[in-house]
């Protein structure tokens, strides 16, 4: 058994738990000046287990990862210093009707100017092998046309190949997510903010990340370029997503919970 206090007023009512207590007088000045918070009754609900009658909760869904990491395979990344050449995975400008056997591209917006990794009959070599093909970028990568890509261009060269379809799929897997998470939500209006507002900043920390790491990788090679480029796409991606989501859920709570009055109209002349 244990001793209990109840304040009643003026008294205090003391006693052993199951038992008749007695009730005291109690010196004014040992009032309290404020109030605390009782121990908890067992079996009550915690606050944070608690849920205001008419707030709802949103969905705890969200595709930022998925939709983050597959980001990079469809976004033109952006290299530093070469006059608008970008890391890609799909050719641009004339392709054969057979499709084209390349699969990493540095190249600006027409595919006027390209560096790309190539499989194929080298006329060089006289065989087929794993090369790089340019036009008009010796002078940024130093890298002569049909020059062999070696045993890191053939990794390179595949992990491309299937990075170009598995990123899309994840992008696609992020976007259902993120439109289910809007289904479900209990506050359908602001988790569709948050995801637009996830979308944007994905895609723009991707290109802003991205063009570092390409930047950093350059020093190395154009593989590294490709490497550093994709890497810090991907966390810029995923990074901007959750930042920009974050940003959008609480500028929505602002503007919801925020009543603007209207100015008085000034009396006209």
């Amino acid at each position: 058994m244990h001793r209990t206090g109840v304040w009643m007023g003026d008294y205090r009512h003391q006693g052993v738990v199951g038992l008749n207590g007695r009730t005291e007088p109690i010196d004014p000045g040992t009032h309290g000046r404020g109030t605390s918070r009782g121990p908890a009754v067992v079996g009550s609900p915690s606050p944070a287990d608690s849920r205001t009658p008419g707030v709802p909760v949103d969905a705890p869904w969200s595709g930022g990862i998925p939709f983050g990491a597959g980001l990079s395979s469809v976004v033109r990344i952006p290299i530093p210093g070469t006059n608008g050449l970008c890391i890609e995975f799909s050719p641009r400008g004339w392709v054969p009707k057979g499709g084209s056997t390349s699969t990493l591209f540095f190249q600006d917006i027409a595919g006027k100017r390209h560096l790309r990794l190539d499989y194929g009959f080298n006329v060089q070599t006289k065989t087929v092998d794993y090369h790089w093909n340019q036009k008009s970028t010796h002078p940024t990568f130093g890298i002569a046309d049909h020059a062999p890509a070696g045993q890191a261009g053939k990794v390179a060269y595949n992990a491309a190949k299937y990075f170009r379809y598995a990123g899309r799929v994840l992008l696609v897997v992020g976007v259902a997510v993120d439109v289910i998470s809007v289904v479900q939500a209990d506050r359908p209006l602001r988790q569709a903010t948050k995801v637009v507002a996830g979308w944007a900043s994905a895609w723009a920390g991707c290109k802003v990340v991205g063009a570092g790491g390409a930047w950093a990788g350059s020093f190395a090679s154009p593989l590294g370029t490709a490497i550093g480029g994709v890497g810090g796409c991907i966390i810029g991606g995923i990074g901007g997503y959750y930042v920009g989501s974050a940003v959008a859920g609480e500028v929505f709570d602002w503007a919801e919970g925020t009543q603007f009055t209207p100015l008085e109209e000034a009396p006209g002349p």
